[in-house]
Parts: structure tokens; C-alpha cells; sequence
């Protein structure tokens, strides 16, 4: 009796030393997973080290999609890939797992005891020789992930402290899954925000409609990575949609002004009714017209209006199921008004065109356009801008790197996208001989600190200044003079991406003149490339300037401002050591 006590006493203390050890085990295996930078990197991981936790022949992912409806299962061990299953789509009434992620309680059990069985999925796992299914849900929060599936081929089940580790194991899972969704859809959003920056530049420039709609298609389709995008424009007579333009892996899909019956298919739903439609499995949507060697598996489309009034219709397609959500339609539908805004100012230029040949009305009406549009681009920026700094003062946001990192890229974005609609409306107000100069008493000191802080400047610049006593005070437009400054300034920075001194003095030049002048050590200038500089859209091409962004719009404004004040601006430069913008103004008139 005694020998059994301590028997029983030995398996206790082994059972215990066991599960101590898989605890420890779970803990290097979550640190692993914490360190991931994305979901595939965490599938990884789980496909190669969760055999020192649990036992298990299958090992899968049952994730809950978007529409919180089905879920995918993602296969993570080789018998779970040889089932067939992976990325397959079911609803939660289909299947143990969709039991599981319902009732958030976890399943231990003979694989034919399961409920909602399946032969579509239980039945293929059962084919492989699994007899044993764990099955338990994973959540982050009040947030339900999916959940996580083990399979044996054991004839015994799984434990209770096969059960323990593994809802433990599905808590950490969550939350890097959570974490890792909630980047991957931030890095998607800062993407698509700079899309529409090159989207919107397009539209901004371009008057003939039908290079509007094919570059419009081509930047769609590119920058946001779909499998194909058709832009399609009513028929006069309302009963056809005729395609316009497009873009996508079958170059030759359907021809050029092929028409489509506004009673076919999903766009001719959406002509009908004015509406958005979003699928996200077009096999089970009526509406959907399939075509010959096409593999769309979800469609979007979306309605173009000018004025209330349907025009077009923009379809998006891809290869995945489920593979848009509301954001993508927020976006898109964003576009759709940028579109229909720039058809509406096209065709109005096209008009005047056709009634009036002379040059200088036509380039008058696009100055106009590009007015109207930049103005309007500025209000909902100027809320965007707002509304993400003051994001950026919230306690948990600032405690968070990740969160607080993209959403200062929003809001760097939106003020470059704000910075375009400023430089636009600066194009037209030069053009049409709008400038004018508010001539003002300058503190040149003021203005130069105003001009610097409003430039984001890296820790690897330094930046210094010198301002001769005897001109510390010019005359001058106070605000225009600001922007050329903060503009060669900023442009200092831009073009050192590596850092160093950037130096500004302000001295007189000469008995008549006050010089300016903003140095740095930067990538320098060409000899060949200094003409040009100050031309409008023009920039510096070099393998250095690939990734610096700009429009080649801002030497230009400073060049147009500087000689409003009797002045004139240049740069000395060398390649490769860095560059000199110097410009002059008139004295102090005594």
C-alpha cells in the first residue's frame, strides 16, 4: 500500500515536472512569435516548432474572415497539406471549427464525435487516418481570431494538458495575429494614401478623357496591386456601358469600346442602381458574367457620378475570395469622385477647346481646373491632418511605436498631399498674372526660425544660420518670402539624405542687394542638369533622386516669387559634395 502511495506520488511529480516544461517550452516558442514581422513568418514558426508542444499529424489555422461569416483554413503540417484543404473557405454552420470560433468552447474528441461534422473537412482529415481532433478557439481580447486545429492519428485522445497548452498556445497566437493583421492593414492604407497621391496627380494634369481613364486604370492596378481594373463610361443613350480603359493580367481581355448591356453582369447592376457592389465570391453571387480565361474569384464595382448623375462604372477584380473589405470600398469610392470630378472638368475643356482655338483660354481654363480641384482637395486634408495629430497626442498611442510610426506616416502623407494642392494653386495664380507682393517690414530673423520649423528635419542634420546685423530687417512679402526659404530648406534636406550641416546666412550682397543663401552636403548637381532646375516639373534624374519624392514644382514657385521681388535666384553646385541656393532681394528702401 505504502510502495503505491509513492507510485502514485512519482507520477504526480512527473505529470507536474512534464507540463513544466511545455509551459517553458510555450514561452520560447511565443517569444519567437512575438518577434515575427507578419503573418506568414508566424505560420512559419508554428509549422516548425509547435511538435515540442503537442502531438499532432494535423496542425492548421481556422481563420475567421472579414465578414465574420466564414473562415479559411491555413494548413501548417504536411498531412494538413496533403488534405487539400488549404485556403479553402467555409461558413461557420460548416464544419468543427465553425462550431468552435460560434460557441468559443474548445472540442476534445473522436474525430466521428465531433459536432458539425463535415466530410468536406472531418471526412478528408478522417481519409489521412486521424482519429482525434483538438479543436479550440482563438481570440485577442473581445476580438474572435479563428481557431486552432490538432488532429492525431493516436488511438487515445488528446489530455487535459494537451488542452491547457494548447488554449494557452491559441492566446498567444491571437494576439500576434491580431497585432500582425492590424499592420499589414496599416502598411495597405499608408499604400494606398500614396497611390492616390500619384492617382490624384494624374487626374490633376491630365485633360484628354481618354488618357485620363487608361493612366487612371494603369495607376489602380499597379499601385494597389489588383488583378485587373476596367473603367467603364455610360452609352448616350443609357442602355450600354462601353469600356474606356483597362488594366490587368490579360492584356487583351476585351477589346477597347466593347459594350456591355446595363442588364448583364455585376456592373450592369450597379449602372442600374447606383450603387456599389461588393463579392467576394462570385460563384455565389447570380449576377456575375464570367469570361473565357478569366479566374475572378472577387469582384468590386462602383458607381461613377458627376453631379448625382451616374456616368461610369469603375470594376475591380481579383483571383482571391474575400478579397475586399469596407475600407477598399471607402477608398475606391474616394477615387470614383476624384474621376468623376476630372471627367466633368475634361469634358468641359474639351468643349471650350472645340468653341475657342486660342492657346492662351485653353491654358486658362486648365489653370481654372487645377484651382477647383486643389481647393477642394484641402478641406478634407486639412481634416485628415487634424484629426491623425490629434491621434498623436493620445496617451496609448504614443505609448505604442508601431501604431504611433504609420500614423505619423499618415499624416506626413497628407500634409504632401496638401503641399501638392498648395503648389497647384500657386501654378495658377502665377500663370494668370494673380501674384501679387504685400510689401511688409520683414524681421528676417523671425521669418528665417518660422521657415525652420516648419521643416521636418532628421537628427542627422544639424542646421545653422548667420544673419549680419545690418539686415535685420528687409522688405518684402512676409509670407512669400517664408516659402521660398522654407522651401530651399526643406529641399536641403531632402537632397542630403545622408545628413550633415546645413548652413543659411543672410548678408548684404552688395550696396543694393540682400543676399540669402541655404547650404548643404548633399548629393550635389550636375553641371548638365542646373538649366533646368528652376523649369516647372522639372527635377534632377539621378540613381540618388529615385526615392526622393517631389513634384518639381517648388524651385519653380520660389524662381516666380524671388523675381516678383525684383530679384533673381541660382545655385552653385558640385557634384557629389553638396549644394548652394543663393537668391537676392532689394534693400531696405530708407
Amino acid at each position: 500500500m505504502q510502495n503505491e502511495k509513492f507510485g502514485n506520488k512519482d507520477k504526480n511529480l512527473f505529470k507536474a515536472y512534464n507540463l513544466t516544461n511545455r509551459l517553458s517550452t510555450l514561452n520560447e516558442i511565443t517569444l519567437q512569435i512575438d518577434a515575427a514581422g507578419n503573418k506568414q513568418e508566424i505560420y512559419e514558426i508554428i509549422r516548425n516548432e509547435t511538435h515540442w508542444l503537442i502531438n499532432s499529424e494535423v496542425l492548421a489555422l481556422a481563420t475567421l474572415s472579414q465578414i465574420q461569416t466564414t473562415y479559411q483554413i491555413i494548413s501548417l503540417s504536411s498531412i494538413s497539406d496533403a488534405s487539400g484543404l488549404h485556403e479553402s473557405y467555409f461558413t461557420l454552420e460548416e464544419g468543427s471549427p465553425g462550431w468552435v470560433i460560434r460557441n468559443q468552447n474548445p472540442i476534445r474528441s473522436k474525430i466521428a464525435d465531433v459536432p458539425q461534422y463535415s466530410h468536406t473537412l472531418e471526412g478528408k482529415y478522417e481519409d489521412l487516418g486521424i482519429h482525434n481532433l483538438m479543436i479550440v478557439p482563438i481570440k485577442s481580447g473581445q476580438n474572435k481570431v479563428g481557431a486552432f486545429i490538432f488532429g492525431t492519428t493516436d488511438e487515445n485522445e488528446y489530455t487535459e494538458d494537451d488542452l491547457i497548452i494548447s488554449q494557452l498556445y491559441g492566446l498567444q497566437v491571437a494576439v500576434a495575429l491580431n497585432n500582425a493583421s492590424f499592420v499589414e492593414d496599416a502598411r495597405k492604407r499608408i499604400s494606398q494614401i500614396e497611390s492616390m497621391n500619384e492617382i490624384s496627380r494624374i487626374l490633376n494634369t491630365t485633360l484628354n478623357i481618354n488618357q485620363l481613364l487608361e493612366q487612371t486604370a494603369q495607376a489602380i492596378q499597379k499601385n494597389f496591386n489588383y488583378f485587373d481594373v476596367t473603367l467603364f463610361l455610360l452609352s448616350k443613350d443609357q442602355t450600354e456601358l462601353i469600356l474606356k480603359a483597362h488594366s490587368g493580367s490579360y492584356a487583351d481581355f476585351l477589346p477597347r469600346d466593347y459594350r456591355q448591356k446595363i442588364t448583364e453582369g455585376i456592373i450592369g447592376w450597379v449602372a442600374r442602381n447606383g450603387e456599389y457592389a461588393l463579392v467576394n465570391d462570385v460563384t455565389q453571387d447570380p449576377r456575375y458574367k464570367s469570361y473565357e480565361y478569366h479566374s475572378t474569384k472577387s469582384e468590386l464595382a462602383l458607381p461613377i457620378k458627376i453631379e448625382g448623375e451616374l456616368v461610369g462604372v469603375m470594376n475591380i477584380e481579383e483571383k482571391n475570395l474575400y478579397a475586399f473589405d469596407e475600407m477598399d470600398v471607402v477608398v475606391l469610392q474616394t477615387l470614383c469622385e476624384q474621376i468623376a470630378g476630372a471627367l466633368k472638368n475634361a469634358k468641359l475643356f474639351e468643349e471650350v477647346k472645340s468653341a475657342n482655338e486660342k492657346l492662351q483660354e485653353l491654358d486658362t481654363m486648365k489653370s481654372e481646373f487645377l484651382g477647383i480641384v486643389s481647393h477642394d482637395f484641402r478641406s478634407p486634408l486639412s481634416s485628415i491632418i487634424l484629426a491623425g495629430k490629434s491621434l498623436l497626442k493620445n496617451e496609448e498611442i504614443q505609448n505604442n511605436q508601431r501604431f504611433r510610426e504609420y500614423l505619423q506616416l499618415i499624416v506626413d502623407q497628407a500634409n504632401r498631399l496638401n503641399q501638392l494642392a498648395e503648389d497647384t494653386l500657386q501654378i495658377t495664380k502665377i500663370e494668370s498674372g494673380q501674384v501679387s507682393i504685400t510689401w511688409k517690414i520683414v524681421n528676417t530673423e523671425r521669418m528665417l526660425k518660422e521657415a525652420i520649423s516648419a521643416v521636418r528635419i532628421s537628427n542627422r542634420h544639424k542646421v545653422s544660420y548667420y544673419i549680419d546685423p545690418n539686415v535685420s530687417y528687409v522688405q518684402a512679402d512676409p509670407a512669400k518670402l517664408r516659402q521660398v526659404v522654407q522651401n530651399l530648406i526643406s529641399n536641403a534636406v531632402k537632397y542630403s539624405p545622408n545628413g550633415g550641416n546645413i548652413n543659411i546666412e543672410i548678408k548684404e550682397h552688395n550696396k543694393d542687394e540682400i543676399l540669402f543663401s541655404i547650404s548643404d552636403e548633399g548629393i550635389g548637381i550636375k553641371p548638365e542638369q542646373k538649366e533646368k532646375l528652376f523649369q516647372k516639373f522639372s527635377r534632377v534624374d539621378s540613381e540618388h533622386t529615385k526615392t526622393i519624392k517631389g513634384t518639381g514644382l517648388g524651385l519653380w514657385i520660389c524662381k516666380e516669387i524671388v523675381e516678383a521681388h525684383k530679384g533673381r535666384i541660382w545655385v552653385e553646385s558640385e557634384f557629389g559634395k553638396g549644394s548652394i541656393f543663393k537668391f537676392v532681394i532689394k534693400k531696405l528702401e530708407s
